[in-house]
């Protein structure tokens, strides 16, 4: 990998925030269900797209689960691992 290919966390976090959101709006989901039906709180779901936070890996499992999408669709590196 080279340097200019690093993010930081802040940015990870930026990033991972929105593409959660575009993805809830394009599976016109919103924060209650997709926590009750990926076992989270609301609240969880909430400091996850105030970009406070990042999930757990089976948090993400399971939110990629619940809106039919792959880690690649969510996390902002996956796609420069080659």
């Amino acid at each position: 990998m080279q340097m200019k290919d690093v993010i930081s966390e802040v940015e990870f976090i930026d990033i991972f925030a929105d593409n959660l959101r575009d993805i809830m709006k394009d599976a016109k989901i919103g924060q209650r269900e997709l926590a009750e039906e990926a076992h989270l709180t609301r609240e969880t779901i909430n400091r996850y797209l105030n970009k406070k936070t990042m999930p757990s890996l089976r948090a993400l499992i399971n939110i990629c689960y619940v809106l039919n999408c792959d880690l690649y669709d969510i996390l902002p590196a996956c796609n420069m691992i080659k």
